[in-house]
């Protein structure tokens, strides 16, 4: 038996048939398609890995003559009694078992069921143990996969679309509309007809609704009534609810409701779910996306390239907003469940986030339930283990990441601008650090003369900044300075007390003999026990990738400064040569992504620097929330300086696909970290929500090298000092402060030409943060007012505009099969590729990157038989309240067979001929004389076809949020952008208004709580 996991929280759907029971206080009545949905995803797996071992027809030997693999075995149950009761999992003997609740009955006897697992069996039970197990499985040599795939095959939904032809029905003048043609054929076949067309009044509201989701205001009702009167009367009698529909579809609103369709195919939603809800950061950016995308008619192959794809097609800029909107689909990958946990030690967290992305991919666009071939070969459909582990090894080739979605020239001019503004403040400011690198020597005797209480102190003091001079002293109190502190040579010097001449010279000596062999020691120490993995000062960075508009200019050249954007001091940080996302603005975000980590190693460590919040992780199975290997970059100090920042990376990370990343604040998803234990502040702005925590979008990194390493992080250089230490033998100290102030100034000099060194900057680096250097905007008139320019042009900088998407690792991998679905039993490779029974090969994809591309290519081709298919029967479920195929997601064994197969292949082939326009089929469904029938069946239609599939009528359907609609306070502006979330205390018309009406007092930014105090009188529709 599998080795029990820890437990974890159940999945949504879990929690929504625990919920509802608990509501409700009874049995839960699930729908069909959500109850075998679940039994697909949750129990089978559990009990083919679990049970039929004992308890299958292929058993060696049967235990207690019960059958797990039908459903009638389980419900007859074994030798005691039936196993279980459904709807009641306390009288279930099945379910007593696993909780081994009775000593003398323990399954499965090897060890207890892991609590999950045991919760989803008790969760199915009580919605009434649905089970697509009709049938007794017959025991038999189990045939290969060719055969069964060869039979598999014929299945009516993977043969080629075929255009039929139109029938004629026995009452052709009836319409000449194909889709009524074919729909009325069907109706003579059942003796059926009918009914009588509906009353204006009723079909304006209708359209208005399954358009725009809303209803039509009295007036609008009037003036179509007098209108559709006035064109039966004409040759055009359509004329009136053709113009109506061609207004309804080009509504704004129109997106609104259709996004809201495909919301809940891809599983939208703003948080992830679990105890502390991690927010979705941008989520709305995708539900805008949608708005644009069904109002424009974007044609849907283009549609599907845009999410599965998005990131690897050529940009499609909205020249409105300035936007890619192609990366955008992309966003689809990021909704559902994430558990935030050790993806180290707990694997399958990692895993359950790409099974649910191929679900849903392959349910959205193909509708198809390749997710249940995870643990074993589908036992209905053409879906191979294979197969799932193919697709599996595409997603494993991709990474997680937030995208820059703004134009390649959002806010360059205003760049360009300040690097100008730049470049005159570095001379004027250049100026007057000359001036004070020829007075560096005074300070240094005078600091030495004051603290020895020397009778020339006050002498050497004079002429020189109070101020300044206290900075010195404090600079030169420093206790066990490292020695690659650029004064420690100094502080030594005069801690010796060695008198001028001879004496003196020896010390100077002994001092540079010092350095020379430590030198020596830690350049050896590196070479022997260091291994670079990225070095940002060279640009050796091979495969590390890059985004965002804080790293478009590249790698930073040694010199560059950072200023501060207020106060009175000038100048925040003076750059090495690196990687710096804040050079020009800390508003611009930036992201660093590395190769995988090769293994060989323990530690892998990054000399950092950064602020407000950016971070550098280790993403481990693309987990974005695990709390393994992630530090934040918090320090207040104004002047950054770099750290080590050390993880120890997986043993197997190869095949954890572990890989290094850095973020600035908006690109990180796990800020703000809601259990505020990555910063190491409790107190900070760690556990604010999202939207309070980005008003602020300041935040910044940067980045000098990532190493590999066993032991010690590499010892710091010391080659800043050898222009120091190389002098003329000085013979006193006031010949050593002369050398300090050459030395200085010949950095500051190389700085002020912009020729500057990273020795150059070390130096330079700890005159500013020390405050030795006068750093004020009001060091000169000039100087000022380049400052408040610089500040007024960066203040107009537009923060990037990110979501959250999917990227190109940059290695494919070919994912092992896991033996029974246990992530820790890898077993054969499988190639990268497409389903076998959809591409008829099993040939690899033969490209560099992940596949990606190319299974949005064949899913959007007019070859695939699911596609046109699938979207289609989408739209007339959305029309007419069940789709051709009842099932929408779900064309395989387990689902419904179509109604009118004839007719779905016409539609799909004519959605396909229109260029894939969904406003041009759905113009041409809500046209027909069927969608525009009265809604009351007739006598003969309730007898014959009580559930309506053959649409003798029109079906009627509840309406949603009727109530906030009739009350007069629904708001019906269209609200995007980042302020238009579905709940929110700023407009009490909506959900979160609701539910405070109804006393509920909960957390305001913890709104996912809600819907466990619904309480029975509130309806149900508002809450869709």
């Amino acid at each position: 038996m599998k080795k029990a996991m820890p437990p974890k929280t159940p999945d949504p759907l879990t929690l929504r048939l625990v919920l509802a029971f608990l509501l409700l206080g009874a049995p839960v009545v699930c729908p069909a398609d959500e109850g075998t949905d679940f039994f697909e995803k949750k129990i089978r797996p559990l009990l083919v890995t679990h049970c039929y071992e004992c308890h299958s027809a292929e058993a060696k030997k049967l235990g207690g003559n019960l059958l797990l693999d039908h459903k009638e075995g389980v419900l007859k149950g074994g030798d005691t009694s039936a196993a279980i009761e459904p709807g009641k999992p306390e009288k279930s003997l099945l379910l007593t078992a696993v909780k081994y609740e009775d000593h003398g009955l323990k399954m499965p006897p090897k060890g207890k069921l892991p609590a999950v697992a045991i919760a989803d069996l008790e969760a199915w039970i009580k919605i009434g143990a649905p089970d697509p197990r009709l049938e007794r499985p017959k025991t038999k040599v189990a045939s290969s996969w060719e055969e069964i795939l060869r039979t598999r095959s014929d299945w009516w939904s993977l043969q080629r679309v075929k255009k039929s032809a139109i029938p004629t029905p026995k009452d052709a003048s009836w319409s000449e509309q194909p889709v009524d043609r074919f729909l009325l054929a069907k109706l003579d076949e059942m003796g059926l007809a009918p009914v009588n067309p509906a009353l204006p009044r009723t079909l304006i509201r209708r359209l208005s609704l399954v358009l725009t989701g809303l209803p039509p205001a009295p007036e609008q009702v009037d003036a179509f009534v007098e209108e559709f009167e006035a064109a039966q009367k004409s040759a055009k009698p359509q004329a009136a609810v053709e113009k109506l529909a061609d207004s309804l579809l080009a509504s704004p609103h129109f997106g609104e409701r259709w996004g809201r369709h495909w919301q809940d195919v891809v599983r939208f939603s703003e948080t992830h779910g679990n105890e502390w809800n991690y927010e979705v950061h941008h989520a709305w950016r995708y539900r805008d996306y949608l708005i644009r995308a069904f109002n424009s008619d974007l044609p849907y192959d283009k549609f599907i390239r845009e999410h599965i794809a998005g990131d690897l097609l050529p940009p499609r800029w909205n020249q409105q907003e300035q936007i890619n909107e192609a990366v955008i689909g992309t966003g689809f990958y990021r909704f559902g469940e994430v558990n935030h946990d050790d993806c180290i030690s707990l694997r399958s967290i990692g895993y359950d986030l790409l099974d649910n992305q191929i679900d849903t991919l392959t349910k959205a666009f193909q509708a198809t339930t390749v997710a249940c071939a995870r643990c074993h070969d589908h036992k209905l459909d053409a879906i191979s283990t294979q197969d799932y582990y193919a697709m599996l090894g595409i997603l494993r080739s991709s990474r997680l990441v937030s995208h820059t979605i703004d134009a390649p020239d959002t806010n360059e001019a205003l760049i360009q601008q300040m690097v100008a503004l730049k470049g005159e403040i570095r001379k004027e400011l250049a100026a007057a650090w000359m001036q004070d690198a020829k007075e560096i020597s005074r300070y240094l005797l005078a600091v030495r003369a004051k603290r020895g209480s020397r009778p020339d102190a006050a002498e050497l003091a004079n002429g020189l900044d109070p101020a300044r001079l206290e900075k010195w002293v404090a600079a030169l109190a420093v206790e066990k300075a490292p020695l690659e502190d650029p004064l420690e040579p100094w502080r030594s010097l005069v801690l010796t007390g060695a008198a001028d001449g001879d004496t003196f010279k020896e010390h100077w000596r002994k001092l540079v003999d010092r350095y020379a062999a430590e030198e020596k020691q830690r350049k050896e120490f590196n070479q022997k026990e260091i291994v670079s993995f990225a070095d940002f000062r060279s640009g050796e960075t091979p495969g590390w990738q890059v985004g965002g508009q804080g790293l478009r200019s590249g790698q930073g050249k040694s010199g560059d400064f950072m200023l501060h954007v207020e106060g009175g001091a000038l100048v925040k940080a003076i750059l090495p040569a690196g990687t710096f996302t804040g050079a020009t603005s800390e508003k611009l975000n930036g992201t660093l992504r590395s190769p995988v980590i090769p293994v060989g190693k323990k530690n892998i460590s990054f000399q950092v620097m950064g602020q407000r919040s950016s971070a550098v992780r280790l993403v481990s199975n693309n987990c974005q929330l695990n709390y393994k290997n992630y530090r934040a970059l918090i320090s207040a100090n104004p002047s950054p300086q770099w750290e080590w920042i050390t993880f120890q990376p997986p043993v197997d990370g190869e095949s954890l696909r572990t890989y290094a990343e850095l973020m600035t604040m908006l690109d990180n998803p796990k800020f703000p970290d809601q259990l505020a234990a990555l910063g190491g502040d409790k107190d900070n702005n760690y556990r604010l929500p999202w939207e309070k925590a980005a008003e602020n979008p300041r935040s910044w990194f940067g980045v000098a090298r990532v190493v590999l390493h066993d032991g010690e992080v590499p010892k710091a250089e010391l080659s800043h000092l050898r222009p120091l230490l190389a002098a003329s033998e000085p013979a006193s100290l006031t010949d050593a402060a002369a050398i300090y102030a050459n030395a200085i100034e010949a950095a500051v000099k190389s700085w002020s030409e912009d020729k500057a060194t990273d020795d150059d900057v070390r130096w330079l680096e700890m005159l500013i943060r020390r405050e030795l250097l006068r750093n004020q905007t009001a060091l000169s008139p000039r100087l000022e007012e380049m400052t408040k320019q610089y500040r007024q042009i960066e203040s107009q900088l537009a923060v990037p505009r990110i979501v959250a998407g999917i990227a190109e690792s940059g290695s494919p991998y070919d994912q092992p099969v896991f033996v029974r679905g246990d992530c820790m039993r890898p077993g054969e490779t499988t190639s990268r590729r497409y389903l076998e029974v959809l591409a008829k090969s099993t040939a690899p994809f033969q490209t560099p990157g992940s596949g990606r591309l190319e299974i949005a290519q064949r899913i959007a081709s007019a070859d695939n038989p699911l596609t046109a298919r699938v979207m289609v029967n989408r739209v007339w479920h959305h029309l007419f309240g069940t789709g051709i195929v009842r099932t929408v997601d779900d064309f395989g064994h387990v689902g419904d067979l179509p109604s009118h197969p004839e007719l779905l292949d016409y539609l799909a082939a004519e959605f396909v001929e229109d260029g894939w326009s969904v406003k041009r089929l759905i113009r041409r469904l809500v046209l027909t004389r069927t969608f525009q029938l009265a809604s009351a069946p007739s006598a003969e239609s309730r007898e014959k076809d009580p559930q309506n599939r053959l649409l003798t009528h029109f079906p009627a359907r509840r309406m949603l949020l009727t109530c906030l609609v009739v009350s007069g306070r629904f708001d019906e502006a269209i609200r995007v952008g980042e302020g238009s979330r579905l709940i929110s205390r700023d407009h009490p018309e909506t959900l979160w208004g609701l539910l405070l009406a109804y006393g509920f007092k909960g957390d305001a930014e913890r709104t996912r709580e809600i819907f466990d105090r619904l309480r029975p009188h509130i309806q149900p529709d508002l809450v869709q």
